[in-house]
């Protein structure tokens, strides 16, 4: 079947979303031209093949292309009935008032990565500042040591960015190193339980399924695959706010005068720059979406960063607008597996704009930045120039 585009492209990875404007208005169920996928590209497609699990299953995997070194994980790998009892204790750990109690050591952990970036008057704000604070806000729900938590994500890191450039023998060795210090971690939990209502191992240890805990080894790559879900997407979101700020002092002089008007301002970096591009599912039987017929066994990416551009639901949806009502974006997804992460996503972006911004007088952008490709979308390197205040 002739493909209606490449996701490896230069002109793909330089400005996905003219590809995207495209295909919804001419090929909304696109052919991807590498690993035999599907692309829904419209708001109503994406949200109705998240709601319908009996349709398109997440048991086969949740990305195109499909993770080499990955198994099957709870909770993202399950669909309803099963999904809910693995996500149960989860939800409970990432409710609005437990990420709230969080937030004065979220806000240290901003400061801690924040100031010293701005001293030095900037550099590469990705590695330098943004990966490792949104690292060090997940090891917070493991409630390990801090030099473990480092190293923890410094095999994260070298993981993400082995799979950004498909290089997959690199990909397993980190995965492997991962596994280790998640084995480790979960022997060393069961020895001395904690609330699992503050403790993401714990939270996973807690599962029943008729009546019997996971084993150890599930527990394990439970834990691994969450830990990067929980960096991949709020790293490139922040990027990309900055990225949009660094072009634009108005809106930063705005900020700083007026701080209230930043949550707006995070809801419409996330409708605008949502960063999973490749988050899929399979189709169970044959499904015909828009003329088009996804055979039984294909994937399909629900584009999420089209479908929140998508004209049929959002007005002037390329033109940044902070005040935006409604504004039902998809950036966490929709559906069952609706990120239950949203909240403690909302605050580390939130606290990390507000430390830059507090702390400078205005930053800009020192040079182009190197944006990842397909399926995240957003800056791999940004290098910002920074005036203190």
């Amino acid at each position: 079947m002739t493909a209606d585009f490449d996701p490896l492209s230069d002109e793909f990875t330089r400005d996905p979303h003219a590809t995207w404007a495209r295909l919804r208005a001419s090929c909304p169920v696109a052919r991807g031209a590498r690993w035999d996928f599907w692309a829904l590209t419209r708001y109503d497609d994406v949200v109705a093949a998240s709601s319908r699990p009996a349709d398109f299953t997440s048991s086969k995997g949740i990305v195109v292309p499909p993770n080499p070194v990955s198994g099957r994980r709870a909770p993202l790998h399950f669909d309803p009935p099963e999904h809910a009892r693995y996500r149960r204790p989860l939800n409970a750990m990432l409710r609005d008032d437990k990420i709230a109690a969080r937030k004065a050591r979220f806000r240290e952990l901003a400061i801690e990565h924040v100031e010293p970036f701005v001293v030095r008057r900037g550099g590469e704000l990705m590695f330098e500042a943004v990966s490792p604070y949104v690292g060090l806000v997940f090891t917070e729900f493991l409630n390990i040591p801090r030099d473990l938590a480092d190293e923890l994500n410094r095999h994260g890191e070298r993981f993400e960015t082995a799979q950004a450039h498909f290089d997959v023998a690199t990909a397993e060795t980190e995965n492997q190193a991962l596994y280790a210090i998640c084995r480790d971690l979960v022997a060393a939990r069961k020895a001395q339980p904690l609330d699992p209502e503050r403790d993401a191992i714990s939270a996973l240890l807690a599962v029943r399924v008729d009546g019997e805990p996971f084993d150890d080894e599930f527990v394990a790559g439970s834990l691994r695959q969450l830990l990067i879900a929980a960096h991949v997407a709020p790293v490139a979101l922040i990027g990309s706010a900055v990225l949009h700020l660094s072009r634009d002092q108005a809106l930063q002089s705005s900020l700083r005068a007026e701080p209230g008007l930043l949550a707006g301002v995070i809801e419409e970096f996330l409708r605008l720059y949502a960063p999973n591009q490749g988050f899929a599912r399979t189709a169970t039987h044959d499904v015909e979406i828009r003329g088009r017929t996804i055979r039984a066994g294909e994937r399909v990416a629900l584009v999420l960063p089209s479908a929140n551009r998508d004209p049929a639901l959002f007005e002037e949806p390329e033109h940044f607008d902070p005040q935006r009502d409604p504004n039902p974006h998809l950036a966490f997804g929709h559906g069952p597996h609706k990120c239950p992460g949203a909240a403690a996503g909302r605050l580390e972006v939130q606290l990390f704009l507000e430390e830059l911004l507090g702390r400078t007088t205005r930053f800009e952008l020192a040079g182009e930045p190197t944006m990842l490709g397909w399926p995240v979308f957003g800056p791999e390197r940004l290098p910002i120039a920074a005036v203190p205040r």
